[in-house]
């Protein structure tokens, strides 16, 4: 107990989801704005242009895994950018060279499953965490958005997706990463963020409770396909199958009914602010 609660105490992202908890209690939820996969993908798409997922560990491009089947469906590209190689989690038997090896070729492994044509790591190394806490790559946002800037202008994308403002279970490599794509983005590019809330979701802690579900989606028709991709991640499927109550199978049922929040493309928004303006309609 001691241990939890000095590691806690020592935990600036501790402090930071109290006051938004707080913050919470003293406003209403902003109400969500509902836009379409359609608005998104359909009509008049640029299709020589890719969506780009952006995400600080492999397995994390899983939580958008319906919406990535969704535009391989409507044959628009997907790319995945991924921050570390995921080294810090439990070793096993190897060593965090070899774990992160290995989870590279997980996620180049499910990434192919899902139809992606390209996936990109950042070079950051994740650290390792503690029994009570857990740490974000030694990067600043600023040096983290100019680096994603840079990628963003070589490959053009249509659409960003990422983690989202609480950073799923307020891990801190996901709350840098949020910013970061925030920053890197500006006024010039839209933004999807993942695990939108949704009040009667199976698995409410991994949700962003700040962030209204502005994008909907029902994924059941890709489920083999999502499934494939989750099996691919072998070193983490015990976490996995933990969620879903014994199996990969129900994690993937669980977890069908994809919610992301949408920040939509403004010249309101500097892009050194990553407060959204969410006045501004679908670009």
């Amino acid at each position: 107990m001691w241990k939890k609660l000095t590691q806690r105490l020592s935990d600036p992202v501790f402090y930071r989801k109290h006051a938004r908890r707080l913050a919470r209690s003293c406003q209403p939820p902003q109400a969500p704005r509902p836009i379409s996969a359609e608005s998104l993908f359909g009509g008049g798409l640029d299709r020589s242009r890719p969506i780009v997922i952006v995400t600080a560990h492999p397995d994390d491009e899983f939580f958008a895994s319906g919406l990535i089947c969704e535009a391989a469906a409507r044959n628009v590209s997907a790319e995945i950018l991924c921050l570390t190689r995921g080294e810090g989690g439990p070793v096993g038997n190897g060593t965090r060279e070899e774990l992160g090896q290995r989870r590279e070729r997980e996620l180049r492994a499910a990434a192919s499953a899902l139809g992606v044509s390209r996936v990109t790591f950042l070079g950051h190394v994740d650290p390792i965490g503690r029994e009570h806490r857990t740490y974000a790559p030694d990067v600043s946002e600023t040096a983290l958005a100019g680096q994603l800037r840079t990628l963003f202008d070589q490959r053009q994308p249509r659409l960003l997706v990422t983690h989202g403002s609480g950073g799923e279970y307020w891990h801190p490599a996901h709350l840098l990463l949020h910013c970061a794509v925030l920053r890197a983005a500006g006024d010039r590019l839209p933004i999807l963020t993942f695990h939108a809330w949704q009040e009667d979701h199976a698995l409410p802690r991994m949700l962003n409770r700040d962030d209204p579900a502005d994008l909907r989606l029902d994924t059941a028709r890709f489920r083999e396909i999502r499934l494939a991709a989750l099996r691919a991640h072998a070193s983490q499927g015990e976490f996995f199958a933990g969620l879903g109550g014994g199996s990969l199978e129900q994690f993937v049922k669980l977890t069908e009914r994809e919610a992301y929040r949408f920040y939509p493309v403004t010249t309101r928004r500097p892009a050194s602010d990553p407060t959204p303006d969410r006045n501004s309609v679908p670009g």
